[in-house]
């Protein structure tokens, strides 16, 4: 049985687990020594970040003590940065209830196995990770690389805190994807039980109340899938939405840098950097909308399934199963909310991107009325100096 209540955790998210601990964000025990140590790194790493951040000539990219709408943006963006970066490894060290939410979701595929005789098989959810791992892999090798060629500092300094988020990140779909897994196994087992009971509609009822007793356990399973993914909620709850925040201020920026940088004819490599780092966080918001917007296909799925059951509806027992088993299923729908304010689907999907339209527009205009007015104040500002007495 230990062997068994470890499958689904090692065809999904072991790999990240020690991904994220190389990484610094999550202790190697559980003693104090480990913890500190995690906290050490992260006060370093913030304090390296925040030292580099500043250091560089702000002049050969925009003009910081002029262009105050573009400083703003700029610092908008550290300040986020920062904030995500400490909430997710302050949430990982002291909220961390991973171990409660594998524990769940590998019971789950335990009893979907043994009690509704799905196939004892993983391959599925190890297919749909290793996807997710070569994405996160292969975004990782692009954002590197771009960083290492632009060699500004202007990049340099965010490399380690913007890999944290991305994993953090990637770590959500793995149990998005893990979650799928387990409503199509659902719909498989709901179907073994329904065939079931059309095959035994003419038995005694002995055999008879073996599969009305399936259904019971089929609504049990449901329901602990439903309490699985409130569990998945509080292990995100502030990190989730503090990633979209990031995500989304810096999907409206970054389109304005680079139009910044066209009109200050910088280096190209900076507006590769700019481009890249763009399409690397618009993936990453994709893949779990969509994610999630199946799982709730896949739930609705299971739901009808139940609705529309003719065999043998003159038996009272069924009926009353059949009558609380899709009570049930209307109430414990599929959603998952991002700290109770967003629902993760390709609604929430479809918002975001309408807003972070909204913004670049929004910020080149104002842009473009700043740059107009420096001229005027720089001159206003010399006639001023030039009229003083001495």
């Amino acid at each position: 049985m230990a062997q068994m209540s470890g499958e689904l955790h090692a065809a999904s998210l072991l790999y990240m687990r020690r991904l994220m601990k190389c990484l610094g964000i999550l202790p190697f025990g559980q003693n104090l020594f480990a913890k500190v140590f995690c906290y050490v790194l992260l006060f370093i790493a913030l304090v390296f970040t925040t030292y580099w951040r500043f250091s560089f000539n702000y002049a050969l990219d925009y003009d910081f003590l002029n262009d105050r709408f573009s400083s703003t943006i700029d610092l908008s963006n550290f300040v986020a940065l920062v904030v995500s970066h400490a909430i997710i490894v302050m949430e990982l060290l002291w909220g961390n209830c991973s171990k409660d939410v594998d524990r769940q979701l590998q019971a789950i595929h335990i009893q979907i196995k043994l009690q509704l005789g799905t196939p004892n098989a993983t391959d599925r959810v190890r297919k749909y990770c290793n996807w997710i791992y070569g994405s996160l892999v292969m975004r990782w090798l692009i954002f590197i690389v771009v960083t290492v060629y632009s060699d500004r500092a202007l990049t340099l300094y965010a490399t380690y805190s913007e890999l944290v988020l991305l994993a953090r990140f990637s770590e959500f779909t793995l149990y998005c994807a893990v979650i799928l897994f387990l409503y199509q196994e659902l719909i498989v087992g709901g179907s073994n039980v329904l065939d079931e009971l059309h095959r035994t509609r003419f038995e005694m009822w002995s055999i008879r109340r073996l599969t009305l007793q399936k259904l019971a356990k089929l609504q049990a399973i449901h329901n602990s899938l439903w309490q699985a993914i409130r569990c998945l909620e509080r292990y995100f709850q502030l990190s989730l939405i503090t990633l979209l925040m990031k995500f989304f201020i810096d999907t409206s920026a970054l389109p304005y840098w680079l139009y910044l940088s066209r009109v200050q004819h910088t280096a190209v490599s900076i507006q590769h950097y700019v481009a890249t780092d763009e399409c690397i966080k618009l993936l990453e918001i994709v893949v779990p909308c969509y994610v999630c917007t199946r799982c709730d296909a896949m739930q609705r799925k299971f739901r009808s399934m139940f609705y529309t059951v003719t065999t043998d509806r003159r038996s009272a027992q069924l009926n009353a199963a059949l009558r609380s088993l899709n009570l049930q299923l209307s109430q414990e729908k599929y959603k998952f909310s991002a700290a109770g304010m967003v629902d993760i689907n390709t609604e929430m999907l479809g918002k975001f991107i309408f807003g972070m339209i909204s913004y670049i527009v929004i910020c080149i205009q104002f842009s473009i009325s700043f740059r107009a007015k420096i001229p005027n104040t720089v001159a206003q500002n010399t006639s001023t100096s030039t009229s003083a007495p001495i």
